[in-house]
């Protein structure tokens, strides 16, 4: 299972991710909603991934002998 500090950053930026959509997707207001909907996610996740994998690396080299 992952590390708690990993689980802990992929729930913040899951969030984080879903209210940035959502903002996005009500502030458009010029009929691109589903552009600026699929932009939101995609950056969202990229950041989430980026962040979270990061994590993970960090945290897998500090337990490696």
């Amino acid at each position: 299972m992952l590390n708690s500090l990993v689980r802990k950053n992929l729930a913040i930026g899951l969030v984080i991710t879903a209210v940035m959509t959502t903002l996005t997707v009500f502030m458009a207001d010029d009929g691109s909603k589903i552009a600026e909907f699929k932009m939101s996610l995609m950056v969202g996740f990229l950041v989430t991934g980026a962040v979270t994998g990061g994590t993970w690396l960090v945290q897998r080299k500090r337990s490696a002998p």
